[in-house]
């Protein structure tokens, strides 16, 4: 069964739209790292020697997945990282929100406190809300979880 075109592209300008903004967002906390990792520690969920390592972590994500989204490629396994992305974004903002916790955040590289707790975690479940249908985009892709290809040089 085919898609409409306008299903497609839909779903294309929210793959580069998701690129684009995690393409940003992972370059702007790279430039300050150190507060992405204070803002880890300040959530209280890992023991603060953990929280830049994890902030590493994060951004590389981050870039890999919008890397990928831009150029198309290991579009399924990109979804479902940038799935499990969105699912920890929100986790870590109701979690603060439920403890009563006062973040600030370095969100799209403008450090700010964190006032509005239910815009945020709106804001965020909206994110994971569009991931989920990426996710549901990429079971069309072809190839396994984590394409692979093989190249045939037995001609040459």
């Amino acid at each position: 069964m085919e898609r409409s075109k306008a299903l497609n592209v839909i779903m294309a300008v929210l793959r580069i739209g998701f690129g684009l903004f995690f393409l940003y967002t992972s370059i702007s906390k790279i430039a300050s790292l150190e507060e992405t990792a204070e803002f880890l520690s300040r959530c209280d969920v890992l023991p603060e020697w953990g929280s830049f390592p994890l902030a590493c972590v994060g951004v590389s994500m981050e870039l890999v997945v919008s890397i990928c989204f831009l150029g198309k490629w290991l579009y399924r396994g990109a979804t479902l990282m940038g799935t499990l992305m969105a699912g920890v974004f929100l986790g870590l903002f109701l979690q603060a929100w439920i403890r009563g916790l006062k973040l600030s955040c370095n969100c799209l590289g403008n450090l700010r406190p964190i006032d509005d707790y239910p815009w945020e975690v709106l804001v965020r479940a909206l994110l994971l809300a569009g991931m989920l249908l990426l996710a549901w985009d990429s079971r069309r892709a072809r190839g396994s979880l984590w394409e692979s290809r093989t190249f045939d040089f037995s001609e040459i």
